[in-house]
C-alpha cells in the first residue's frame, strides 16, 4: 500500500523479488530472451489523448499515425496511463528519475531559455544506470532539463546529444521572430553534445536529421556489439512562439492537410512518420525482437492555444467548465486578456515594434488541459511494445510516468541506488498479472501543481502542492483550478471533489462523499503521509539571468550562418 514513502520502497522491494522470479518464469516458458535489451522511450511534447488514431473515438480521425498504432497492435495499450507532472520541465525529470517533481526541485514552472540551473548532477537517471552496465546511451531531441553545461545531458548519463535545449517557443527561428526576443539575438539553437551546432535551427530538414543521427547511433551500437538506449524526447508538437496567427507549429514534411487544424496535425503526423522511420530500421537490422518500445507524452494539449493544439479527447473537465467563474480568460502564452463588449475573451500581445496582435481567447472552464492536473493533462497516450516478449492487449490499470524506471530496472535485475516514487509495471507488460484490475495493491498516486493565489514562492506560483489523488476508480480533488496561471484563484474542496474517472472520464458528476468515506479517509491520510516525506529544497526553476541565453557567438549576433534574419510579412 503506497499511502507512505518508505512503505512504498519496502513494496517496491517486494515487488522486485516476485516480479524478478515471475519473469525468470515468463521467459523460460519460450527461447531465451536477450538478457539486456535495447530500450527505447518516445516521448512526445504536449500530445494530447486522442490525437494518435489508436486512441480516437470517433469514426473521422483528425490525424492519422499509422506508425503509432502499428505499434500498439503489436504491443501493450494504456488506457489510464497518468503524467508525473502538469509541465514539461517537471515531467522529464520525473520519467528520468521515478520521483515526484518536488523530489528533484525541477518546480515551479518549467526551465526558461534564461535559466541559471537544471537537474542537479546527483540525481540517478535511467541513462546513468544503464550506462554502468554496458549500454550506448544517447538522446536525440528536446531536453528541457537545463542548458548550463553541467546540466547538459553529456553529465546526466549520456554518451552523446542531437537536439534542442528546451521547448519549440524559447527562441527565435528565420521566418518566425519571437515577440520577446527584442534584440533579435534569442534563436533556437541546435545542440550536439555540448556544442551549439546551429543558431537559429533549421526546421526544414530537422525531422531527417533526427531520424539520420538515430540511425548512425543504433548502427555504431551494433558494430560495437553493445545494448542501446535511446531516449526520444520529440521537439513536436509544442507551439512556437508568439506573436503566432497563420504560424503556430512546425512540420517539415507536406502531409496532407485535411483540416482548419492542419499545422498542427502536420506535426502529429511528422512525429509519427520520424517514430515509424527508427521502428522501421530496428525490422531492417533484424533488432526489433531485441528491443524494448515505450511510447508516451509528457503532458496534454495546451488549450489556450487552442488551432495550434491538440485535442482532449473525452477529458472534458466538465464540471469545472459549468463552475468556473465566468469573467476568467485563458490566453495564448505571451498574450494577456483584454475583453471588450463586442469580443469578451480578447487577448492582445504588443511585443516591440511589432505591432498589436489580437486573438480570441477560450473561457478559463475549457482550459484544462497543459498546466493543471485535470483528466485532459494526467491520461496520456501510451504504448509498450517488445515482440516475443509482450502479450499485445490493452490494459486498464493505472500507472504513471513515474514508473519507467523503476520498470527498467527491474527487467535488467538493477536495484535502484535512490528512494523512488515509482513501481515496476512488469507484470502488466508480461501479463503474470491481471491487466484489468481496478487498482493494484492500493496505490495513490498524487498531482502537484503551483499557481496558488499565496505562498512562498514568488507570483504567480504561490507555492506546490498537491491539487489531487487517484485510488483506483476514485479522483479526489482538494483543489480546482484552470490550467497555468489563469485569474481564477483555486477553490479549497472539503470533503474533497470526488469523481469516478473510469465512468465518468469527463469529471462532470460528483460522487457522494458520504458514499464513499472510507475511500476519501484513506486518500487524505496518504496525502499527508506522502507531503511529510517532502523536504522542500531550493525549487530550481526561479533562478534566471538574461546572460544565460545560449549563444553561439555573440560578435555573430547569436547566428551560426553570419547573416541577418529574414523576415515574413507576419513577423
Amino acid at each position: 500500500m503506497a499511502v507512505h514513502f518508505r512503505n512504498s520502497i519496502i513494496l517496491s522491494k517486494r515487488l522486485f523479488t516476485l516480479v524478478s522470479l515471475a519473469f525468470l518464469a515468463y521467459l523460460t516458458e519460450g527461447k531465451e530472451r536477450i538478457a539486456h535489451p535495447n530500450i527505447i522511450i518516445f516521448f512526445a511534447d504536449n500530445l494530447g489523448y486522442e490525437d494518435i488514431g489508436v486512441f480516437q473515438s470517433d469514426k473521422n480521425p483528425k490525424t492519422r499515425t499509422p506508425n503509432i498504432d502499428q505499434l500498439a497492435a503489436e504491443g501493450l495499450k494504456f488506457t489510464n496511463w497518468n503524467s508525473a507532472a502538469a509541465l514539461c520541465s517537471a515531467s522529464r525529470a520525473s520519467l528520468l528519475t521515478g520521483k515526484y517533481p518536488v523530489r528533484t526541485g525541477v518546480f515551479p514552472g518549467v526551465f526558461h531559455p534564461d535559466a541559471s540551473n537544471g537537474l542537479l548532477p546527483e540525481e540517478l537517471t535511467i541513462a546513468e544506470y544503464l550506462k554502468e552496465v554496458g549500454y550506448n546511451t544517447k538522446i536525440v531531441g528536446k531536453w528541457h532539463l537545463g542548458h548550463q553545461e553541467k546540466f547538459l545531458p553529456t553529465n546526466q548519463g549520456f554518451d552523446s546529444w542531437y537536439g534542442i535545449p528546451y521547448h519549440m517557443a524559447g527562441g527565435s527561428l528565420d521566418n518566425h521572430l519571437c515577440g520577446f526576443d527584442t534584440n533579435r539575438t534569442i534563436w533556437l539553437p541546435l545542440f550536439e553534445d555540448t556544442q551549439i551546432i546551429q543558431q537559429p535551427v533549421d526546421l526544414s530538414n530537422l525531422a531527417e536529421r533526427y531520424v539520420e543521427n538515430t540511425k548512425e547511433f543504433i548502427d555504431m551500437s551494433i558494430r560495437e556489439e553493445k545494448p542501446f538506449f535511446l531516449y526520444f524526447p520529440f521537439s513536436h508538437v509544442h507551439h512556437l512562439c508568439a506573436p503566432q496567427l497563420a504560424t503556430c507549429q512546425w512540420a517539415s514534411k507536406p502531409f496532407s492537410k485535411y483540416s482548419p487544424n492542419a499545422t498542427f496535425y502536420d506535426a502529429v503526423e511528422e512525429m509519427d512518420w520520424i517514430l515509424g522511420e527508427i521502428v522501421s530500421y530496428l525490422d531492417h537490422k533484424n533488432i526489433s525482437e531485441e528491443t524494448f518500445i515505450q511510447f508516451t507524452s509528457d503532458n496534454g494539449p495546451a488549450l489556450a492555444q487552442q488551432s495550434c493544439s491538440g485535442s482532449k479527447g473525452p477529458f472534458k473537465g466538465k464540471w469545472f467548465e459549468k463552475n468556473a467563474p465566468d469573467s476568467c480568460i485563458a490566453c495564448p502564452k505571451d498574450y494577456t486578456p483584454a475583453p471588450t463588449e463586442e469580443r469578451p475573451h480578447r487577448c492582445t500581445a504588443e511585443p516591440l515594434n511589432m505591432g498589436l496582435y489580437e486573438v480570441d481567447g477560450v473561457p478559463c472552464g475549457e482550459d484544462v488541459g497543459l498546466g493543471s492536473c485535470w483528466e485532459a493533462n494526467n491520461i496520456m497516450p501510451a504504448v509498450a511494445r517488445w515482440p516475443g516478449t509482450i502479450p499485445s492487449g490493452k490494459t486498464d490499470v493505472m500507472v504513471s510516468t513515474l514508473d519507467i524506471l523503476p520498470t527498467i530496472l527491474d527487467l535488467l535485475r538493477l536495484e535502484a541506488r535512490q528512494e523512488i516514487d515509482g513501481q515496476s509495471i512488469l507484470p502488466l507488460l508480461t501479463e503474470t498479472v491481471d491487466r484489468n484490475a481496478d487498482h493494484r495493491d492500493g496505490r495513490i498516486l498524487y498531482f502537484w501543481r503551483d499557481g496558488f493565489e499565496d505562498g512562498p514562492l514568488p507570483p504567480p506560483f504561490g507555492r506546490f502542492d498537491v491539487v489531487a489523488a487517484k485510488f483506483g476508480r476514485i479522483k479526489a480533488w482538494i483543489y480546482t483550478k484552470s490550467a497555468h496561471y489563469n485569474s481564477d484563484k483555486e477553490v479549497f474542496h472539503d470533503p474533497p471533489l470526488l469523481f469516478d474517472i473510469i465512468a465518468d472520464p469527463a469529471e462532470e458528476i460528483p460522487l457522494d462523499p458520504e458514499e464513499h468515506k472510507k475511500a476519501i479517509d484513506k486518500i487524505l491520510f496518504s496525502i499527508d503521509q506522502h507531503k511529510r516525506t517532502i523536504s522542500y529544497g531550493n525549487p530550481l526553476t526561479l533562478d534566471n539571468d538574461p546572460r544565460n541565453f545560449p549563444c553561439f557567438n555573440k560578435d555573430t549576433n547569436c547566428r551560426t550562418d553570419f547573416l541577418e534574419p529574414r523576415q515574413t510579412e507576419e513577423s
